[in-house]
C-alpha cells in the first residue's frame, strides 16, 4: 500500500508534506530536470551512510560502502498489492539496461524495504526469484535503520491495517497489517550526495506486455494495483525519467 502526495518543482516543499515531524530531514532546494523530477546536492550524514543494510543473499553492507558508485534507490514492501511489483518492474528494468551497458560496477539499481519485520533476506530471496533476474538489489534492515534512512529522505510510512481481504502471495496466508508509504525514487552520487528526487507511481515502460509483472504476484494485485499496471495514478515517475536523470547529472548514457 502506498500514499501519494501532489507533485511539486522544489523539494522543499515536498518535505513539509511528505514528512511532517521528521526532524532528521534536512531543508532542500532544487530545480527541475529536464526529463522530471528534481534535481538536487545534499550529503548524506555519515551515521546514515554506516547503518547496516541486508540484501537478499544475507550479505551486509551500507550506503557508505557504495561510495564511488552511483545509486538508483526506492522504498517498497513484498507484501504491497497495489504499487511495489511495478516498482519492481522498473528497478528490474533499470538493473537490466545497467547490465547491458556493462555499467554494473559503476551504477546500482536498488530497492530498500519499509516493511523489515517481515521482509526477512529470505523473504526477498523469494520475491526476487520471481522475476527470474537478479540484475538489482533488494535488501532490508532493523526497524531503527531503516526508519532513519527513509525519515532522513522524507519517506512517511505508517503501518495500518489491511484494505480489505488480503493474503501473503508467499504463505497463502491473511496478513495482519500494511504499510502505507510514500513512493519515491532517489538517485545518490558517487560522492554519497543526495542528487535527485522524483515521486509517485511507477509508470511502467510497457504495461500490456505478457508476464511483465510475475503471475503470482498479478494474481495477488488488488484492483487497484491492476489499475495503476496499466494506468498508473498521478504522480508518477518512469525509468526514462531516472535514465534522463543519470545523464544530465552524471552524463552517464544509460536505458532508453
Amino acid at each position: 500500500m502506498r500514499k501519494l502526495f501532489s507533485s511539486v518543482i522544489f523539494v522543499v516543499t515536498l518535505i513539509s508534506v511528505v514528512s511532517a515531524g521528521a526532524a532528521s530531514t534536512p531543508p532542500l532546494v532544487g530545480h527541475a530536470a529536464k526529463g522530471g523530477g528534481t534535481i538536487l546536492n545534499v550529503a548524506i550524514p555519515k551515521e546514515l551512510l554506516a547503518i547496516p543494510l541486508t540484501n537478499a543473499d544475507g550479505k551486509t553492507f551500507t550506503l557508505g560502502s557504495l561510495k564511488g558508485q552511483t545509486v538508483v534507490l526506492t522504498d517498497f514492501l513484498t507484501l504491497c498489492n497495489e504499487i511495489c511489483p511495478m516498482t519492481s518492474v522498473n528497478m528490474r528494468e533499470i538493473g537490466d539496461a545497467i547490465a547491458k551497458s556493462k555499467l554494473q560496477g559503476s551504477i546500482k539499481s536498488l530497492e530498500l524495504s519499509v516493511d523489515p519485520k517481515r521482509d526477512t533476506p529470505q523473504r526477498l530471496k523469494s520475491y526476487q526469484s520471481l522475476f527470474s533476474d537478479p540484475s538489482w538489489t533488494v535488501a532490508t534492515g532493523t526497524s531503527s535503520g531503516l526508519s532513519a534512512i527513509w525519515s532522513w529522505f522524507g519517506v512517511y510510512t505508517q503501518v495500518v491495517k489491511p484494505d480489505g481481504a488480503v493474503v501473503d502471495w508467499m504463505t497463502g496466508k491473511p496478513i495482519k497489517y500494511d504499510v502505507n508509504h510514500a513512493d519515491v525514487i532517489v538517485i545518490i552520487g558517487p560522492d554519497l550526495h543526495w542528487r535527485w528526487l522524483d515521486l509517485g507511481s511507477p509508470a511502467v515502460t510497457n504495461p500490456k506486455t505478457k508476464d511483465l509483472v510475475p503471475t503470482k504476484l498479478y494474481t495477488y494485485l488488488s484492483s487497484a494495483g491492476k489499475s495503476n499496471l496499466v494506468k498508473p495514478e498521478q504522480p508518477f515517475w518512469s525509468t526514462s525519467a531516472v535514465y534522463g536523470a543519470l545523464n544530465e547529472i552524471f552524463k552517464i548514457k544509460v536505458g532508453r
